[in-house]
């Protein structure tokens, strides 16, 4: 029996797993209802730095989904054929937490995180620099990419439907391929409004154009590493070793094409001697934050690349795990790092039980829709891993 039939099995639903689903739901409800009170001016109010970090960590590796897919359908990669489904489903579990808390931090928090919209009217002339155009672009980028994404993804989960028994695999998967270039612009296009309004202008004279490339970067990483832990975590977990080995494989090339970005970013500012344009690193790398900034670095860059470059280690599904884990808290702490130390120079992350609580409730109601989705729709598709290679013409 060849290892795809073997993965496009579906477990049946256990009871572990359904504890685990209502218990992400019921924390998912104690979160709403602490953002509630927190917005109503309860112990002391919200702070929307630390939800502000977490909705942007958990927007960028659901938004990879879809970009995983695009990226490894262009390259032919047949390896990445069962990860596909539970990266999309990811992608489409985060849509209405993306708008909802988009427009949540703008209403409530805009004042705070965007200081350049107050001076807007006094020190720059540029209509982009307002509310308008703020609200604007960011909701356009959003819509862009996730109608697209959905399209995309009902695209792909047609065949594997009740009512697509007629639909001619070998047209979907031209269709996809010919997709998959814009999914991925829509990508680029949304996170770098983000990575501008939600990093960069944070910061007063800071202007690099490498960062956008570091932040949509650093969703795309942090993604690949998830599709590690998400079948694990649902018990999909009938992977053949070669499959664990090329997505290890993939893993070790983005930690290094993550350092290469993060350092591009700073180098022409380091070797041109811009003091005031270093600062944005230089509060990171030094002082109250240097903490989260090594762990920051040993987690995308020291942990990984020292593991990944042992073949046993891209042979070893616990291993990986590890090592997806590693990557994701970095990722974690690099947003943390892009917004709070604009905000206040001596932040703790965890020291307000509210803030803490409000932002676990999100991350489990992302996880449980997840899990939701992979209980009620094909969670492999297989009718791409039944296609074998076209002939050679």
């Amino acid at each position: 029996m060849s290892i795809d039939v073997v993965t496009a099995q579906d477990p049946a639903p256990s009871p572990r797993r359904s504890v685990v689903l209502w218990a992400l739901i019921g924390l998912f409800v104690l979160g709403v209802a602490s953002l509630v009170y927190g917005l109503r001016g309860g112990a002391s109010g919200l702070d929307f730095g630390l939800l502000t970090v977490s909705f942007l960590y958990l927007m960028g590796i659901s938004q990879a989904g879809v970009a995983f897919c695009a990226m490894t359908r262009l390259m032919r990669a047949r390896w990445a054929r069962p990860y596909y489904r539970l990266a999309e489903l990811s992608t489409m579990a985060f849509l209405p937490f993306a708008l909802v808390m988009f427009l949540l931090i703008y209403v409530y928090a805009r004042d705070e995180l965007f200081h350049w919209l107050s001076a807007a009217g006094e020190g720059h002339a540029s209509p982009w620099l307002n509310a308008r155009w703020l609200l604007i672009r960011n909701l356009f980028g959003l819509l862009l990419f996730y109608g697209l994404s959905a399209f995309y993804v009902m695209k792909s989960l047609k065949p594997d439907l009740p009512d697509g028994a007629g639909v001619d695999p070998r047209t979907t998967e031209r269709q996809l391929y010919l997709l998959s270039p814009w999914v991925l612009v829509a990508f680029v296009v949304c996170n770098t409004f983000f990575a501008w309004d939600f990093g960069m202008m944070l910061l007063p004279h800071w202007h690099s154009t490498v960062f956008p490339i570091h932040f949509w970067f650093g969703n795309l990483f942090a993604g690949t590493a998830a599709l590690i832990l998400f079948p694990a975590l649902l018990g999909r977990t009938h992977f053949g070793p070669d499959r664990i080995r090329s997505l290890g494989m993939l893993l070790t090339a983005f930690t290094l094409m993550w350092l290469y970005f993060y350092w591009a970013q700073f180098f022409v500012i380091w070797f041109g001697n811009m003091p005031r344009e270093f600062e944005p690193v230089w509060r990171q790398m030094y002082g109250h934050y240097a903490p989260y900034y090594w762990s920051m670095m040993v987690g995308c860059f020291f942990l990984p690349f020292a593991a990944l470059i042992f073949a046993a280690v891209k042979r070893s599904l616990v291993a990986l795990c590890v090592i997806a884990a590693s990557i994701n808290a970095g990722i974690w702490l690099n947003k943390y790092l892009i917004v709070v130390p604009a905000l206040a120079p001596n932040d703790r992350p965890f020291d307000r039980w509210l803030d803490v609580i409000v932002a676990l409730g999100l991350a489990a109601g992302f996880i449980a829709i997840v899990m939701l989705l992979a209980g009620r729709l094909p969670s492999y598709s297989r009718w791409e891993m039944a296609l074998t290679p076209e002939p050679k013409r």
